[in-house]
């Protein structure tokens, strides 16, 4: 008995050392080895490895001069680097450093909407599940009415056939449902450093409320979004598209340093040391072909960045728009039925000595509305985070829980 009980205790402890909050679930992003790249590729270029050497190239020359042995000559010839592609390269990767933390923030952003997406699908479904339970239970309380009123004038063979029926569907709703909750298990454990079970206790309850939901919303969408996010990494694409440009341009020989050494000078009194240089002279661009390539690039990256701001704007209305519109719709949803003073009705209901099914019918009702209120709820809450994304406020640091009631800072990794 008592090794059952270390066991025990063992079990329960690992499974609460399993248990993940929803600021531990969000802050995980920066184990994903997507976001370690990009860390790697920076840290890698910290160390300067793109800087180019002052000398381009060097040769070792040696010519026998008139066929004759005696009559060897010796060159070191050398080709200094171009002052103005040395100065591009440098600048072309420190642009280069910049686009990839760019790049970072803007897969950062994806894979917190991934994670806020799971977290809202998660409270539904299982909010969804519990409120199938309820109906269930309830359903099945009106069967067992029925069966205790089969000999009375209440009793209705029809009734009693349809809610044998649709209990019988509920369970397949339920069954369907534990699938969807399943599946989005196995997407969060996916998604964690360990790869291990995960305990979520996340609910709708424990989310932010709809009306400071709204605020929120409001306040963000009366600031000026400024140029950050996609805007900003697509701006920087563009000066990267015209560092390259330029780098290609200055990619030109500039000329060479030569000395030469012929011995048989000495034996007719003479200097056997010589130095030639020569200039390039850029009249003809060898280049034409790749600057072309080039602007092409430019032209793409311009296009890209217009397409960005475009998308961001118009994102952020239409969210804004659709946030409104739902909210609209779940206060005048829930309005609507505390119109009914469904709670009054129950209590009249349950003083009275009729018919109990009446009550239980009511009870079912209710739960319906809690099933319509739950389904806005979930569309109200993933329109907000694809607002956040468009107004490109998920990655900003510190990072922010948005979905938590008090909009708390996530832990620093």
């Amino acid at each position: 008995m008592r090794i059952v009980s270390v066991l025990l205790f063992f079990f329960l402890s690992s499974f609460a050392q399993a248990q993940i909050t929803l600021e531990d679930f969000l802050a995980g992003v920066w184990d994903e080895p997507a976001i370690k790249a990009f860390s790697n590729q920076n840290a890698y270029l910290n160390t300067n490895p793109y800087r180019l050497s002052m000398v381009r190239r060097m040769e070792f020359r040696t010519e026998s001069n008139q066929l004759d042995p005696q009559r060897q000559d010796y060159a070191l010839r050398m080709n200094p680097a171009n002052p103005w592609e040395l100065k591009r390269n440098n600048q072309y990767f420190k642009t280069y450093q910049e686009v990839l933390q760019l790049d970072q923030n803007r897969k950062v952003k994806e894979s917190l909407l991934n994670r806020y997406q799971l977290i809202i699908q998660w409270a539904y479904w299982t909010e969804l599940k519990k409120l199938k339970e309820d109906e269930s239970r309830v359903n099945q309380n009106m069967i067992k009415i029925l069966e205790a009123q089969r000999f009375s004038d209440y009793f209705d063979a029809n009734d009693y056939v349809k809610l044998k029926l649709s209990q019988m569907e509920k369970i397949i709703e339920q069954e369907e449902i534990q699938f969807k909750i399943v599946d989005q298990q196995s997407r969060v454990e996916a998604l964690l450093s360990n790869n291990q079970f995960a305990a979520i206790g996340w609910t709708s309850e424990s989310l932010l409320e709809i009306d400071r939901l709204e605020a929120v919303v409001d306040s963000i969408f009366n600031m000026d979004s400024g140029v950050n996010g996609e805007v900003a990494y697509r701006e920087k694409k563009v000066t990267m598209a015209n560092d390259e440009w330029l780098l290609e341009k200055s990619n030109i020989n500039v000329g060479f340093l030569q000395t030469q050494y012929q011995p048989f000078r000495s034996e007719q009194d003479r200097s056997p040391w010589s130095i030639s240089l020569g200039v390039t002279i850029p009249v003809f661009n060898p280049n034409k072909g790749d600057m072309a390539k080039r602007q092409l690039d430019i032209i793409e990256a311009e296009g890209d960045l217009m397409r960005a701001k475009d998308a961001q704007e118009s994102g952020r209305a239409l969210m804004h728009a659709k946030i409104k519109n739902l909210i609209s719709r779940y206060r005048n949803v829930k309005l609507q039925f505390e119109a009914l003073k469904l709670d009054e009705l129950g209590a009249s209901l349950q003083q009275q000595k009729g018919n109990p099914m009446a009550t239980v019918r009511l009870e079912n009702n209710v739960i319906k509305s809690n099933e319509i209120t739950a389904r806005l709820k979930q569309e109200i809450y993933g329109a907000y985070i694809e607002f956040l994304a468009y107004a490109e406020l998920l990655q900003q640091g510190p990072l922010v829980n948005y979905l938590s009631p008090t909009l708390g800072a996530l832990p620093v990794k």
